[in-house]
């Protein structure tokens, strides 16, 4: 009978946010946005990939013939490295003095040059990650004037500009991943676990602002006669976490399709159990914190009262999200292993540390069990308060309040 009463209002629910146009528009266009960003990853040697004609290393790539002020001699030497930097040569403009020099680049110059490559002078950054002179340009005078002083000539110093980098051959000791596999690795982290976070909070809001609504409008008193308040709140917490876990692959699945057809080595090994693992940890996540946050939003008696009842909660939430970022840069450290095994932030650690490494499975599956044991112990607590503070109305209800009004 109580199993019923469960599925009854987990069936009612679903059928609630399924036929909400908001929510299947915002579900709609979240998964468009992920299969476009999808496409773009794929078409992004296309668009942008080099070729025969790249540029060489140690080059900025061509383009336009920046202009450049000349306060006094210039060695060779400085301009071969110029040259060599650039990719092709700069046009110089002979001026009188350093007043000279700063009128140019308020007129237009790309930068000048004084001292005889020792100085430099450069309009302001055009935004915050953009230098004020081309990268690798204040460098090459200083190699320049190094090996000047040392003796060395003009072809020197551009056959040392110009020389190719050492070769790096990766020995395979069993431990790490080549660089490609690891930026692979560390963007589907830090997406698994921003998403996870956005995605349980989202719900955890939706449990809320129901029994808040349901209590305000008294819809729940006219389901408790036939409907216990426990099974009620189970049933909500099913409903939704079915909602959400459908969501979760709705938005996923069509993305990871399309890169698995075409071009299935973008996806780095270990990916596969990462997605697996943010879908598993949505689950147990939404069990642990909507529960608690329906019999928070129980306690309130209007909308007004929510967010402070339901704030110690959010709190935690973010601290626990905020420990992913540990992991994310020290997968292995020791506040990331700690934090596997704390309930609270495992939703967001373990997956993280799943995409990053080879984690064991038995230390997932023990993170695991662990969030799915506090996840009841915080349930049954959270159907306590919600089934002794539902009813009442007129201002906020006490924890002791709550507690001693629900039946034994």
């Amino acid at each position: 009978m109580r199993t019923r009463q469960i599925l009854l209002v987990a069936g009612r629910e679903i059928r609630q946010r399924l036929r909400s146009k908001a929510f299947v528009g915002t579900t709609v266009l979240i998964a468009v946005v992920v299969f476009a960003g999808a496409l773009f990853v794929l078409a992004g040697d296309e668009l942008f990939g080099g070729g025969d004609d790249a540029p060489a290393v140690g080059a900025v790539a061509t383009g336009p013939t920046l202009e450049v002020a000349v306060v006094g001699e210039l060695p060779e030497t400085a301009r071969t490295a110029l040259d060599a930097r650039l990719g092709q040569p700069p046009d110089y403009r002979d001026v009188a003095d350093e007043a000279a020099a700063r009128e140019a680049v308020a007129e237009g110059a790309d930068f000048a040059i004084l001292d005889g490559g020792r100085r430099l002078l450069a309009p302001p950054a055009e935004g915050p990650f953009v230098p004020p002179v081309p990268p690798g340009v204040s460098e090459a005078l200083g190699v320049a004037t190094a090996l000047d002083d040392a003796g060395a000539d003009a072809d020197e110093v551009g056959v040392a500009l110009r020389a190719a980098p050492v070769q790096v051959d990766i020995v395979e000791t069993g431990a790490g991943v080549d660089a490609d596999t690891a930026a692979a690795r560390f963007g589907v982290a830090y997406v698994g676990s921003f998403f996870l976070y956005l995605a349980l909070i989202f719900f955890a809001q939706m449990v809320a602002t129901g029994v808040i609504e349901e209590k305000g409008s008294r819809v729940v008193e006219l389901m408790l006669p036939t409907v216990p308040p426990r099974q009620l709140l189970g049933g909500k917490l099913i409903g939704l976490g079915v909602v959400g876990t459908l969501q979760i692959i709705v938005i996923l699945a069509p993305a990871l399709l399309l890169v698995l057809l075409r071009d299935p080595g973008l996806l780095p090994p270990g990916v596969g159990a990462a997605v697996v693992s943010v879908i598993v940890f949505f689950v147990l996540g939404f069990a642990l914190y909507a529960g608690v946050t329906g019999g928070l939003a129980a306690l309130a008696s209007r909308v007004e009262d929510l967010q402070a009842v339901v704030m110690p909660l959010w709190a935690i939430i973010i601290f626990a999200f905020f420990l992913a970022f540990p992991a994310l840069n020290a997968p292995e450290s020791t506040i990331a292993v700690v934090a596997t095994y704390v309930p609270f932030s495992a939703p967001f650690v373990v997956p993280v540390r799943l995409a990053l490494v080879e984690l064991p499975l038995w230390e997932a599956a023990l993170s695991g069990l662990i969030v799915a044991v506090t996840a009841v112990l915080l349930t049954l607590f959270a159907a306590r308060l919600y089934e002794g503070s539902i009813l009442r109305s007129g201002g906020r209800v006490g924890y002791r309040t709550a507690w001693r009004g629900a039946r034994d």
